[in-house]
C-alpha cells in the first residue's frame, strides 16, 4: 500500500507529512505513530523518527503538497504545468517530449523515481520511466509515483 495525501491549500509539508503517516499506520492497523517527527537527512531526504517507521516523499508546486507513505522506497512529484519552454529544457536533459503535457508527465515521473532510489535527476530523466505511475486527476497540474504498492489517495484539509 501507498497512502497519497494531496492539499490544494499549500499547507506545511510537515502537515502534509504527519497526517499522511497517521492515515497510513491507521490502514495499516499498526501502533499509532504520535511523537514520530518529521526530519530530513544530510542530503534533504524526509525521514519519520522512531522505531519501525515507513518511507516518506514530499512534493510541492504552485498550490499543492503531496506526500507518500510506504513501507518501501517511495517517491512523488506533483508539478504544476505553466508554460515553459519545455523544448530547451528537453534539449538540455535529452527529453523526448513533443508537447508540454508530454514534458510534464517525463519529469515529474524522473523526480518520483530520483526520490524513491536517491539518484541523480539526469540519470533519471534518461532512464526508462514507464513503471511510475503518472496521474492527471488535479487539473493544471501532473502528479507522478514511483514504489511498490497499490495506491490510496486521501486529501488533507488544514485546521
Amino acid at each position: 500500500m501507498i497512502l497519497i495525501t494531496y492539499s490544494p491549500e499549500k499547507p506545511a509539508s510537515e502537515k502534509v507529512a504527519l497526517y499522511a503517516l497517521k492515515e497510513f499506520m491507521r490502514l495499516e492497523g499498526a501502533p499509532d505513530a504520535n511523537g514520530a517527527e518529521y526530519l530530513h537527512d544530510e542530503n534533504g531526504a524526509p525521514y519519520f523518527s522512531g522505531e519501525d517507521m515507513p518511507y516518506v516523499s514530499v512534493s510541492h508546486s504552485g498550490d499543492y503538497v503531496v506526500a507518500a507513505v510506504s513501507r518501501f522506497p517511495v517517491g512523488i512529484d506533483v508539478q504544476r504545468q505553466k508554460s515553459i519552454d519545455f523544448k530547451s529544457v528537453c534539449r538540455r536533459f535529452d527529453i523526448d517530449a513533443s508537447d508540454e503535457k508530454s514534458f510534464y508527465e517525463k519529469f515529474a515521473a524522473a523526480e518520483a523515481k530520483t526520490k524513491a532510489l536517491r539518484t541523480p535527476l539526469a540519470e533519471s530523466l534518461k532512464s526508462d520511466n514507464s513503471d511510475v505511475a503518472v496521474f492527471g486527476f488535479i487539473p493544471g497540474y501532473t502528479l507522478a509515483l514511483f514504489g511498490e504498492g497499490t495506491p490510496f489517495f486521501t486529501e488533507y484539509f488544514p485546521d
